[in-house]
């Protein structure tokens, strides 16, 4: 079964890509039916995801399968939220890294999040990227909810949790 374990940590507006340079990269479009699925499009490759909290054990089902353009363009005329990112990835010993750098319709960035892909049953990463850790301005809790795509897709949620952070601080 395909469990998605990540760790979220939150990077500043003025985070610099520059730093990631020697990561790869990729555009990716991404959007949301209004029942939850997910629609991605990277390069000529289109997947159309599924994701499910099972309550009993706290773990979340990750489904994704590739689709043909006809049926992603189908999909994609349904979803209710879209969202454009550039993406830097990495595998390094800690797991499979990537910082997304979101972007509203006018390609105005607004939001930059790294996130950690690990081993079903590891809490946390044995350790942060030298190009991210003395950036990170905060450590996104395993169960905080509020740090999804599919709600910081919202531009005016994204900034309110700016805000919260830098209120916190």
């Amino acid at each position: 079964m395909p469990i998605e374990n990540e760790r979220k940590y939150v990077l500043p507006l003025d985070f610099d890509p520059r730093a990631l340079s020697a990561w790869r990269s990729c555009e990716i479009k991404q959007a949301y039916l209004d029942d939850g699925p997910r629609l991605r499009q990277t390069g000529d490759a289109r997947f159309f995801t599924y994701k499910r909290l099972i309550p009993q054990t706290g773990e979340l089902v990750e489904i994704e399968t590739e689709i043909s353009n006809e049926d992603f363009a189908l999909l994609w005329s349904q979803c209710v939220t879209v969202l454009s990112k550039t993406r830097y990835e990495k595998t390094d010993v800690s797991g499979d890294w990537v910082v997304d750098f979101l972007r509203d319709k006018s390609d105005r960035l607004y939001f930059v999040l790294a996130e950690v892909e690990l081993p079903r049953g590891v809490a946390a990463p044995t350790a942060i990227p030298d190009e991210l850790a003395p950036h990170i301005v905060h450590a996104v809790d395993a169960a905080d909810v509020r740090f999804t795509n599919k709600k910081l897709s919202d531009v005016a949620v994204a900034a309110l949790l700016y805000d919260e952070i830098a209120a916190s601080r």
